[in-house]
C-alpha cells in the first residue's frame, strides 16, 4: 500500500498569513464598532461588554493564528492510488474524503495570492457531487498529481468511447 504524503512545509506559513489577514480585518471591524459606540455615547456597561467580547474574539483568533496551522499540517495528508484519492484533514474534527477516480470529471491546478507568495498550488478535483482539494503543493508535485489524475480521466473516457 502507498504511504500518505503531506503538503509542503511552506503551507504552514501560508495558512498563518491567511489567519493574520483575518485577524487584521477583525481588529479593524472591532475598532470601528467600538469607535462608533464611543461616538454614540453608549453607556459604560454596554461599552465594556463590547470591549470584552472583542478582546475574547481577538484572543481566540490570535491563538488560532499561532496554533491551528501546526495542528492542521500534522493532520493533513493525502494518498493517490489506482482507483481512488484519499484526503485526510481537519483540526478538531478529522475528515477523510475518499474520491473514486471513476467519478472524477475535471482536474484543475490553482494558486491564489497567498499561495503565490509561497510558491504553492492546490489541485482541485471536481465531481458531480462537489469539489475536493489537495492543498499546499509545490508546482512540480501539483503538475505530477494533475497529470496522473487527468490520465486516469482520459482512460475512463476512452473506455466509454467518449474520446
Amino acid at each position: 500500500m502507498q504511504e500518505y504524503k503531506k503538503p509542503e512545509r511552506e503551507a504552514i506559513k501560508a495558512w498563518r498569513l491567511s489567519k493574520a489577514i483575518a485577524l487584521i480585518v477583525l481588529i479593524v471591524i472591532a475598532g470601528v464598532i467600538i469607535a462608533g459606540m464611543l461616538l454614540a455615547e453608549v453607556d459604560t456597561g454596554t461599552l465594556l461588554i463590547a470591549c470584552a467580547f472583542a478582546a475574547v474574539v481577538l484572543a481566540c483568533q490570535t491563538a488560532a493564528l499561532c496554533i491551528f496551522p501546526l495542528i492542521e499540517y500534522k493532520q493533513w495528508k493525502y494518498q493517490i492510488s489506482d482507483d481512488k484519492v484519499e484526503i485526510i484533514h481537519g483540526i478538531f474534527f478529522i475528515k477523510r474524503d475518499i474520491i473514486p477516480t471513476i467519478r472524477m470529471q475535471n482536474i484543475t491546478i490553482k494558486q491564489g495570492p497567498i499561495y503565490r507568495r509561497f510558491g504553492l498550488f492546490t489541485v482541485e478535483i471536481a465531481l458531480a457531487s462537489g469539489t475536493f482539494e489537495i492543498v499546499g503543493l509545490s508546482g512540480e508535485t501539483s503538475r505530477e498529481i494533475a497529470d496522473k489524475l487527468r490520465a486516469k480521466l482520459r482512460e475512463r473516457l476512452q473506455a466509454k468511447g467518449v474520446i
